[in-house]
């Protein structure tokens, strides 16, 4: 029993950053049920499963203390398991937390965006970062990007700040014509609405909702670093409803135009 307590707290610190929310979140179960099995109450065979199964550690070594911890040997890993692995990667490198132990969220103004690109598992480097809580955000990762530029007007302004929450497997959950921060070492950090094409065209498509100005374009997966899914943002700015009337209205005048020709 002390063998498996000791071997929990040890998968705690490296998976999860010490942090039994994140834990219990990763495991779909209670704050109250990670604290237990850390202080060693031993856990149900169910429980040890999947946990060997989602973090790909060898039950052996688990509940017998044999063999090497994970069932990989790293040397022996194809590159499409590296990919496969890059995309569930369960949270980010480095979070921080306030005095209560929940997560802050991190803010990356645009000044710090270059920095982010190597510096996202660097602790001094984020650990500089201002950082926030917000109600209702509480429990999840969550990160705070600012938007430099006006792709996706008019829903989000020039300087807005976007609060994403961290996505586990986005090569599988990102989800069609949903908002996304995508950090990518050839685009940088990017807003964008995404279209997942991974499994059948190997690509995500990112869209911007200013795309008069704004093409479209394709990221691969290869390239990505991270992946926020869209939660809230602050604006210093309303939007203006008079834009979206007007393109309304010039849609219905170019129906009507085109009616008329084919009338005549």
């Amino acid at each position: 029993m002390e063998d498996i307590t000791v071997k929990i707290n040890e998968i705690s610190i490296e998976y999860f950053s010490d942090n039994n929310s994140r834990f219990a979140k990763a495991m779909g179960t209670s704050e109250a049920n990670i604290r237990n099995y850390r202080n060693g109450t031993l856990p149900k065979i169910d429980f040890l499963i999947k946990l060997s199964e989602k973090l790909e550690i060898n039950f052996e070594w688990l509940l017998l203390d044999k063999g090497q911890k994970n069932r990989r040997n790293s040397e022996s890993i194809d590159s499409d398991y590296i990919l496969e692995q890059k995309d569930q990667s369960k949270m980010p490198k480095i979070v921080t937390v306030d005095k209560s132990g929940s997560d802050n969220i991190v803010l990356v103004p645009v000044k710090a965006a270059a920095g982010y690109l190597t510096g996202y598992g660097d602790s001094k480097f984020i650990q500089k970062l201002p950082s926030y809580n917000f109600p209702n955000l509480s429990h999840g990762t969550y990160r705070m990007f600012q938007i430099s530029g006006h792709s996706m007007y008019p829903t989000l302004h020039d300087k807005s700040f976007v609060v994403g929450e961290w996505v586990e497997n986005w090569a599988r959950d990102i989800k069609d014509d949903r908002v996304y921060v995508i950090i990518s070492q050839t685009d940088g950090i990017v807003v964008k609405r995404v279209l997942n094409r991974i499994e059948k065209y190997g690509n995500l498509y990112c869209k911007s909702d200013n795309r008069r100005e704004y093409p479209s374009f394709q990221i691969n997966p290869k390239d990505i670093i991270e992946v926020w899914e869209y939660k809230m943002h602050l604006s210093f700015e309303l939007p203006n409803p008079a834009d979206l009337y007007e393109r309304v209205n010039d849609l219905e005048s170019k129906i009507m135009f085109l009616e008329n020709k084919i009338k005549k």
